[in-house]
């Protein structure tokens, strides 16, 4: 539940207002000392298991990762970013960790930590920037170019996203963790399957999900050698490669159609 996010953000932001400016802020703090709060600052919502594997490999082959980033919240640290080098730490057995330290309010953190997931080497997923763009939504603390800066979506989707809070209302919006839930619970249709959803959207909805698929499978690959990849997709499509070349069409900008 959302609420859960409101409720660490109402006591941070308490817990702030006590800050201890005068407390130290070493560029190593001790595991046991970072405070974690993964609804509020976790926009992914979980762990990937696969990339944590890759991070608990490199620390044991080297000192250190980079540094996590933390803030102070009255007499002790919370953590903003960093939550699988934070997790690989622990996992490695480590009784400390680097940190750098963000020095703005708890609701500047929270963007602060969508802004570094969209940045980072693991890059969120549609669906889970949406996810993160509705909890921002359901805090009702941001602008609409705040949300969608943060969360990498657009300013029309976060428009949106306030509507269907608006009609589920402050109390049951909060009951959705996922933005898909939220908008089917918010336009009255069924949950449990597709009944009911646009053809264009339904589709749309399954193509984020391919492309979330590739993301996760290909990490970076298939980006870095487009000509690798019109190979391997040349191999799957067979025969039926010209449908999806015309498909593409659709899909590129007008100034390189020709190109194309």
């Amino acid at each position: 539940m959302i609420t859960g996010a409101a409720e660490a953000l109402a006591g941070l932001i308490e817990l702030s207002g006590s800050r201890q400016d005068n407390l130290s802020r070493p560029d190593r703090l001790p595991l046991g000392g970072v405070r974690v709060l993964p609804d509020l600052f976790q926009p992914r919502g979980g762990m990937d298991e696969r990339h944590l594997s890759d991070l608990v490999k490199l620390l044991r082959s080297r000192k250190d990762l980079d540094p996590v980033t933390v803030m102070v919240a009255g007499d002790g640290y919370v953590l903003i970013d960093g939550h699988h080098r934070h997790e690989a730490y622990q996992r490695v057995g480590n009784d400390s960790i680097p940190t750098v330290y963000f020095e703005g309010t708890p609701e500047e953190a929270v963007l602060e930590a969508g802004k570094a997931n969209a940045k980072a080497k693991l890059p969120m997923s549609s669906s889970e920037r949406q996810d993160f763009a509705w909890r921002l939504v359901v805090l009702d603390r941001y602008s609409k170019a705040e949300v969608a800066e943060a969360s990498g979506t657009s300013t029309s989707q976060v428009a949106t996203m306030r509507k269907a809070k608006k009609a589920l209302g402050v109390v049951d919006a909060g009951n959705y963790v996922t933005w898909f839930k939220a908008r089917k619970a918010a336009e009255g249709k069924d949950m449990n399957g597709v009944d009911g959803l646009d053809p264009e959207e339904w589709k749309q909805q399954v193509a984020d999900r391919f492309a979330d698929t590739l993301a996760k499978t290909f990490s970076g690959r298939l980006l870095r050698d487009p000509e690798i990849a019109a190979m391997a997709l040349a191999t799957y499509f067979g025969r039926r490669l010209p449908e999806v070349v015309g498909e593409l069409q659709g899909f590129l900008p007008k100034e390189t159609d020709e190109e194309f």
